[in-house]
């Protein structure tokens, strides 16, 4: 049996022993409530952050292989020959 079917044999005899015989419910402090909401907004916070830096980061990334794909800018001059006296 490998580890990851163990954890899962593990997890599922957990899960059916809290379904059979579930905790007894009580109340939540209200103090328990507003941490956890506070978390829950840090958490989604921190996301929000993670996905807008990953997108502009990759829209630096694809200007950045555009201008080297297309090569260095070749600036070139045409001047006449002029004898000097």
């Amino acid at each position: 049996m490998t580890f990851k079917r163990f954890v899962c044999v593990v997890l599922l005899v957990a899960l059916t022993a809290v379904v059979v015989r579930p905790a007894r419910a009580e109340a939540m402090d209200p103090n328990v409530i507003l941490i956890i909401v506070g978390v829950g907004i840090a958490v989604v916070a921190v996301i929000a952050v993670v996905i807008i830096a990953n997108a502009s980061e990759g829209r630096r990334r694809s200007a950045a292989a555009a201008a080297t794909a297309s090569g260095p800018a070749v600036v070139v001059f045409h001047t006449t020959a002029v004898e000097s006296p």
